[in-house]
């Protein structure tokens, strides 16, 4: 028997994915079908999704998969910006769920609600036991309601509150009442112990709306997908220079990813063996796995890359500790120490069998780049397409490799990124080609 069934269900189009969306439960085999379904009905945005979906969200069940495949739905009917489920929506702001409450908010948000009773019962939420206060204030942010300001100041300074809370309150209340001097809160928060805590502060940030604190969340022992999203979301602007913060520098920073620049929280009991240091970068936290390259560093460099090596096959298994692994290959070969096997691993890397929006593949581009220039070249155009490297840090990589190389041609392959999809390459590509 299989442990997850759910998971090993075939495709479903839009016409099978309606018609279990609108079979009875008696007549579905298996519940989770109905998340199934509502999962791929999200890739056919049109109004006859739009109803089926709106059907479907009206029937009650306590079984939970039908609760789970309630709150997918009403998810997928917020980012159709299907604005006729609103009311629907709002109806079940008051369901025992809280799950569903918090998706219900969520949703909300993103329909950019103005119905005035549907937010006076958001509000209300500020009042009650709710297990997530911060989704409620997140939407007054988004909403533009001013109307809670006090509360949430009050939330803001509520031992009890916690951190998400609090990080949420310091953004609305830069956000909606200009209280600048909460930015310097939300840049301790990037500094705490817990790192989904400093995760939510990217988020607050965001929220903010404020461009000056991008360098400190830089600095931050984050993964750097939060500090391209916090770049992508706070860089309005078209021009390459702002608020004396320049773009490239930013994002390049974020790409390089040099453990030596990130202002990494202290560990205690942080055992300083070799064996130990390697072990870390299996870990969870980034914090940790930064501060473990900084101390490998002050090893023999010859006896780091035997340890890497020795502990490669089990790392292959590990999208995270890959991540650092082939960082820490990175730093050692910038003081030229490698072995013949690295090409090996890159090539691994770089190949179909790992998504594109892994962390690693831009860190694998730039080693590619290092390692061997003429396969480097010979992928260019496959750098540029966007059909075959869809997430746009990977192309914009491809561009900081071919700007640090003296050769003569290095303009025609840049404007193969000139008509780029994502505004930063084509910044990139326009700088290198002026």
């Amino acid at each position: 028997m299989q442990s997850n069934p759910f998971n090993n269900l075939p495709k479903i189009n839009k016409i099978d994915a309606i018609n279990i969306l609108r079979r009875p439960i008696s007549e579905v085999k298996l519940l989770a079908d109905y998340y199934k379904a509502v999962f791929h009905l999200a890739n056919f945005p049109c109004e006859e999704s739009e109803v089926v979906l709106l059907d479907f969200i009206k029937y009650d069940c306590e079984k939970l998969e039908y609760k789970i495949a309630k709150r997918k739905a009403i998810e997928v009917l917020a980012n159709f910006g299907c604005k006729k489920a609103i009311k629907a929506i709002g109806e079940f702001l008051e369901n025992d769920d809280d799950y569903l409450v918090e998706t219900v908010i969520w949703s909300l948000a993103k329909l950019k609600c103005n119905d005035i009773d549907i937010i006076n019962k958001i509000c209300s939420k500020l009042y009650k036991q709710f297990n997530n206060k911060r989704v409620v204030i997140q939407t007054l942010t988004h909403l533009g309601v001013r109307k809670e300001i006090d509360m949430i100041r009050s939330l803001s300074r509520d031992k009890q509150s916690s951190n998400g809370v609090k990080g949420a309150s310091f953004a609305a209340l830069i956000k909606l009442a200009g209280e600048e001097d909460k930015l310097t809160d939300l840049k301790k928060f990037l500094r705490l112990s817990n790192q989904n805590d400093r995760h939510c502060a990217v988020q607050d940030i965001i929220n903010a709306g404020h461009l000056s604190v991008l360098p400190d969340l830089i600095k931050a022992p984050l993964s750097p997908s939060f500090k391209l999203q916090a770049i992508d979301s706070l860089w309005i602007s078209e021009v390459v220079l702002c608020e004396n913060i320049n773009l490239f520098n930013c994002i390049d920073s974020v790409v390089f990813d040099d453990p030596r620049n990130i202002d990494t929280l202290e560990v205690y009991n942080f055992n300083k063996d070799l064996n130990f240091l390697i072990e870390q970068l299996f870990h969870t936290d980034f914090n940790r796995c930064y501060q473990s390259i900084k101390e490998l560093l002050k090893f023999p460099l010859d006896k780091v890359l035997y340890y890497l090596n020795n502990n490669w096959d089990r790392a292959k298994s590990d999208y995270g500790a890959i991540y650092f692994f082939i960082n820490v290959y990175k730093l050692l070969l910038d003081q030229q120490l490698y072995d013949e096997l690295l090409l090996d691993k890159v090539g691994f890397l770089l190949s179909d069998y790992w998504p594109d929006y892994m962390k690693f593949k831009s860190s694998a581009i730039q080693i590619l780049g290092f390692l061997n220039e003429n396969k480097f070249y010979n992928n260019i155009i496959y750098f540029s397409d966007e059909s075959h490297t869809p997430y746009w840090k990977n192309r914009y990589t491809a561009l900081l490799v071919l700007q640090n190389k003296q050769i003569h041609i290095k303009n025609k392959f840049a404007k193969l990124f000139l008509n780029d999809s994502h505004r930063f390459v084509r910044f990139k590509a326009k700088e290198i080609i002026t």
